[in-house]
């Protein structure tokens, strides 16, 4: 029993040699097994049965398609001509200025009034928000002064149980 139970820790820890694993084996096939090692029966007859399974000893064949050889060399010609006509168009594309803004339908090349333009725009947006938002700002101040207000209802109401508790009536 000791002798398995070191058997079965080396085992899992896979450091049993192939006699040491022929003992385990030979173990669990006999009908001398233990009670508490009747848990791993079924992992030794699993290996066992995949050892007896046989295999097929050949494979079908798989079809392989093949191209034919004009296909090929029409794919190959097509794939060049496009990557030719590619490498063209990037090489004589027209060169064009990287900042720029376009104002009522007009470009302005000059990137110093882009940049103030648009740090002009984004002021007036800004603003637009600001203003927009100052009703919420005066929600915030409301609910702000109501909260005493809340505090006198959830007194009402603790007052209200309480009477409610004790059967009194106003």
């Amino acid at each position: 029993m000791e002798t398995i139970n070191k058997l079965l820790n080396l085992y899992f820890a896979g450091e049993t040699t192939i006699e040491q694993e022929r003992e385990l084996k030979n173990y669990f096939a006999s009908t001398n097994v233990a009670a508490e090692h009747k848990a791993y029966i079924q992992l030794f007859e699993t290996f066992a049965a995949e050892k007896s399974e046989k295999y097929p000893t050949h494979l079908p064949k798989i079809k392989t398609q093949f191209i034919h050889k004009k296909q090929f060399i029409i794919s190959i010609i097509s794939t060049a001509a496009a990557a030719s006509v590619l490498l063209l168009l990037t090489i004589f594309m027209p060169k064009t200025e990287e900042n720029y803004i376009v104002i009522n339908g007009i470009r302005i090349d000059d990137s110093q009034l882009a940049l103030q333009t648009a740090r002009s725009k984004i002021i007036e947006i800004s603003e637009i928000i600001e203003t927009r938002m100052k009703p919420v700002k005066n929600i915030n101040k409301i609910n702000e002064s109501l909260k005493p207000l809340q505090k006198l209802e959830d007194l009402n109401k603790t007052i209200q149980h309480t009477f409610d508790k004790l059967n009194f009536k106003l």
